[in-house]
C-alpha cells in the first residue's frame, strides 16, 4: 500500500488524496491476493470436501494440485478474487486514511 501511494504522489502529484488511497488500497488489495492465492486454493479444496481429514491434508493437497493441474491451478478462480479484491480494499484504505485525517485534526487541532 505504502509503495503505491509512494509512486502515486511521485508520478502523479496532481492526484488528489483521497484517489490515492482508493487506487493504492485497490492495487495493494489486489497484490496481495495474487501471491496469496497459491496458499489458499489448496485451503478451500479441502474446506469444500466433506470427507477431508482436518489435520494432515494440506500439504498433500498442495502437491496433487501442483501435478494434475500445474502452477496455474494454484491460481483458479483469481479472476473473480481480484475483481472482489479491488473495491473491498479501495473503500477500506480510503476509510481508515480519512478516519486517521479527521482523528488527527480533532486531536491535534488548536483550540
Amino acid at each position: 500500500y505504502e509503495v503505491f501511494t509512494y509512486m502515486f504522489r511521485t508520478h502523479l502529484p496532481e492526484v488528489p488524496d483521497e484517489v490515492n488511497y482508493f487506487l493504492s488500497g485497490g492495487f495493494a488489495g489486489m497484490l496481495g491476493w495474487a501471491m496469496a492465492m497459491p496458499l489458499d486454493v489448496p485451503k478451500t479444496n479441502i474446506q469444500s470436501r466433506y470427507d477431508t481429514k482436518v489435520v494432515g491434508s494440506y500439504f498433500p493437497e498442495l502437491l496433487k494440485i501442483g501435478r494434475e493441474r500445474g502452477i496455474v491451478g494454484l491460481y483458479a478462480g483469481l479472476g473473480p478474487t481480484l475483481i472482489r479484491a479491488f473495491p473491498a480494499n479501495a473503500a477500506l484504505f480510503l476509510g481508515v486514511e480519512t478516519g486517521k485525517k479527521m482523528f488527527d485534526s480533532f486531536l491535534w487541532s488548536p483550540p
